[in-house]
């Protein structure tokens, strides 16, 4: 079998874009040694614990396929394209992807820092594309598409620079057993805050049933900024507004934002004393688990819980929505970029087209499902997806997620949110000093842009 990857290994920074690039990652590096004469070569950049070679789950067991059967697929289709996959790990993704393409070390990129990447004009526009090959944008799932718009310099409103790639999204992931101890009904699919505060506050205390202690709630103490925007939402709140950093009005300092604070206090009341550190909540997942309701799950921590086989004992809702708007949530995972440096840019394309295909879907959902969910609609009509209630509420979440994707959350403005909320849940600052100070600070750094 062709070896058509380049692991990189070590650090990079964005000093070094002017050297051959070699590494990113903890993997080991293997050379491309079998370029092919006469065809086009295409290289693809990979962020993740993406696999070459077949591999095995490490939680299920299963037989899993690397991205060679998706090397060997689109080689079919473009026989005279020669596909090479760089593999790079999530360190430090964002200043080793711009240093990549500056010194072009490949053609297309997994690129969820897309907006930094416009801005500075290192990303081909796919809108001429697109019109040429009157390519359907229909086939991904909604809203997919607009969450990943951005814009470069000289751009009034957000184009598309990048298509979907890899979906991600937040829920709400509930336990039905401990739900059945405290003789608590279980959450609706759009559970409201009240609802979902007092069905949590019932369950802490020491279970009617094993006589263990119980929490209502866990979340990761990383997540409670983007869990008080959400609850921000929910209020009828939004982040703010601008398509660049250096144009951000952010709302932090309001009314629907100090609620939200009070109300991930009064949650954090019914949760592990060590909720903002992390702690709490190890045995989520497990079948020893003792937390009823996790606020802000993600897609592997649902496939762990298949792997073990505990999907019976878990349920899926959404996150809360602004109800005006119908959305709500952080807009996540990766899209699909053409670098504006490419030489082999019709190739690219080929490329990016390939992957919105039924094909690299049920692959990717197959194989590669801990990277992320696929953005295609044809996911929803998969056996696994529509017949499997949890499944088929997580691809749901993802038509309510806000878009476009947030640009606050891009830069220096989100350590500065997540700050103040750390301050006021870990610290007991006074709520309107934390956002009024976190304000000031978001719109001094936007002025010094």
């Amino acid at each position: 079998m062709k070896k058509c990857s380049r692991i990189l290994a070590g650090m990079l920074s964005v000093l070094m874009i002017g050297s051959m690039l070699t590494g990113c990652g903890n993997n080991a590096e293997t050379d491309v040694t079998d370029d092919t004469p006469g065809k086009t070569v295409l290289k693809v950049q990979l962020i993740g614990d993406f696999k070459e070679e077949d591999f095995t789950d490490p939680i299920s067991g299963k037989s899993l396929k690397g991205v060679h059967v998706l090397e060997e697929e689109f080689e079919k289709l473009h026989e005279d394209i020669d596909l090479q996959y760089i593999i790079m790990g999530w360190d430090d993704y964002q200043k080793k992807t711009q240093a990549m393409m500056i010194a072009n070390e490949a053609d297309v990129y997994q690129a969820p820092g897309i907006g930094a990447l416009a801005d500075q004009n290192l990303l081909e526009p796919l809108q001429p594309y697109i019109d040429r090959d009157q390519f359907d944008l229909s086939v991904y799932i909604d809203g997919q598409v607009d969450g990943w718009k951005v814009v470069a310099p000289g751009d009034t409103e957000p184009q598309i620079y990048g298509l979907p790639f890899i979906a991600d999204t937040r829920f709400i992931l509930y336990d039905k057993q401990l739900f059945d101890e405290w003789g608590v009904e279980y959450l609706s699919a759009q559970p409201t805050l009240e609802e979902v505060i007092e069905k949590g506050t019932q369950m802490t205390g020491i279970n009617p049933v094993t006589g263990k202690e119980n929490f209502g709630f866990f979340h990761k103490g990383t997540d409670a900024g983007d869990i008080v925007m959400n609850l921000n939402e929910y209020f009828g709140g939004t982040w703010g507004t601008g398509n660049r950093s250096s144009e951000m009005k952010v709302n932090f300092d309001t009314d629907t934002m100090k609620q939200a604070l009070e109300a991930l206090l009064e949650i954090n009341r019914n949760a592990p004393t060590g909720v903002m550190a992390n702690q709490g909540g190890e045995l989520f997942t497990t079948a020893e688990n003792n937390c009823a309701i996790h606020l802000r799950s993600h897609p592997a921590m649902l496939n762990n819980i298949y792997a073990q086989g505990l999907q019976d004992r878990y349920g899926v809702a959404r996150l809360f929505i602004n109800e005006d708007a119908g959305m709500g949530g952080m807009f996540a995972g990766s899209p699909v970029v053409i670098s504006a440096n490419s030489q082999v840019k019709d190739a690219a394309w080929e490329y990016v087209k390939f992957v919105s295909s039924d094909v690299f879907a049920q692959n990717f959902w197959e194989n590669l499902r801990n990277e992320g969910m696929p953005c295609q609609k044809v996911a929803l009509s998969f056996d696994d997806v529509k017949n499997d209630e949890n499944v088929a509420a997580m691809f749901d979440t993802l038509q309510y997620l806000w878009t476009p994707r947030y640009v606050y959350r891009a830069g220096q403005a989100k350590s500065i949110l997540t700050n103040a909320v750390e301050e006021v849940a870990l610290n007991g600052k006074d709520i309107s000093q934390a956002l009024s100070s976190a304000q000031k600070e978001v719109d001094d750094w936007v002025a010094a842009q």
